[in-house]
């Protein structure tokens, strides 16, 4: 594949008093990456040259305007700068609200190009939520963000780590408001929109496994009531439509199913339900890819880091197999492997 030819993928840079900096310098030093893609980085050039100083790293950037001015040229970072960092209001691995408003406005250029269809792709690496909510945003995260400026009705987080993929009802709720959020429409709308994704990315009928809410998936109601009346019947009202769905199925039990292969992805009712046993099962490896937007969005599966951030020790194989999974669903195969 000729340069020209490989997607142009954008990867905002996140958080700059954490690790996001060092992980696209630390991640562009790899071949691998350039030979299948085109990266291109929307950030702030002072921020991205002091983490290439602290890493010693041979790169150099190359500021561009446009997409179109990509070089993709293996040991040169090609680099929207947006210039919006005073940098003596940063502390490495401390929240700034400068920063939070920085990490917020490299994520709203990123999905202005992509809506424009200037890039095929998007990654993102940490932000910090305390960060962004001190400079005025109230969006929970990324895909709440993304959801609102693309008004995607519909949307979801899934992570995924080698074979094993969970998407997930819910997210950043408190627990108690998790588990009241466990309703059959709000079920069936997750059900039919991992379907129809699954579908876009070249496997028609999904087998989805889904976890019950309560221990032993209630024991026919012995530990709760959401099984029966709740997720069972979202279940069914899938299976009439053509959804193959199946489950409640206990959560101590159905991840291990789903590595085994019985699955081609599991919903989750709520956030450490599914976090956990993906990163138990290979946390370095993980990667987030949003459902119901109208561009591909992955991300790396972990935060800000701010006690290690400018350390130099951070890994960055969570963002290069971020990098790998936006190229292989541009392509239509990133979740045939």
């Amino acid at each position: 594949m000729s340069v020209k030819q490989r997607p142009t993928i954008l990867i905002t840079m996140g958080d700059a008093a954490g690790v996001g900096p060092e992980i696209i310098v630390k991640a562009l030093l790899s071949k691998q990456i350039y030979s299948i893609c085109r990266p291109l980085v929307v950030g702030d050039g002072m921020t991205i040259s002091k983490a290439i100083r602290l890493l010693d790293s041979p790169l150099k950037l190359h500021p561009v305007n446009e997409a179109s001015e990509v070089n993709s040229e293996f040991g040169s970072i090609d680099l929207i700068d947006l210039k919006n960092l005073d940098q003596s209001e940063i502390i490495v691995g401390q929240v700034c609200k400068a920063c939070g408003k920085a990490a917020m406005e490299y994520i709203g250029q990123a999905a202005q190009l992509a809506l424009a269809g200037k890039v095929k792709a998007v990654v993102t690496t940490p932000i910090n939520k305390e960060a962004t909510i001190q400079a005025g945003y109230g969006d929970v995260g990324h895909l709440e963000f993304f959801a609102r400026i693309t008004q995607a009705s519909e949307y979801a987080t899934m992570l995924v780590s080698g074979s094993l993929r969970v998407v997930h009802l819910t997210t950043h709720y408190s627990l108690r408001d998790a588990c009241e959020l466990v309703t059959k429409e709000r079920i069936f709308a997750k059900l039919r929109l991992t379907h129809d994704s699954f579908g876009q990315w070249g496997i028609a009928h999904p087998r989805i496994g889904v976890a019950a809410l309560n221990p032993h998936a209630s024991e026919g109601g012995a530990f709760g009531s959401e099984e029966n009346e709740q997720i069972l019947p979202a279940i069914r009202e899938g299976q009439e439509l053509g959804i193959d769905a199946k489950g409640p199925f206990p959560a101590d039990s159905i991840f291990n199913r789903a590595i085994d292969g019985e699955f081609d992805v599991t919903l989750a009712m709520y956030h450490d339900q599914g976090h956990i046993p993906i990163k138990v099962h290979g946390f370095e490896r993980s990667v987030s890819v949003a459902l119901g937007l109208p561009f591909i969005r992955t991300s790396v599966d972990h935060g800000t880091a701010f006690d290690i951030a400018g350390k130099g020790i951070t890994d960055s194989q969570s963002l290069e197999e971020a990098i790998i999974m936006a190229v292989q669903l541009c392509e239509g195969r990133g979740l045939l492997n």
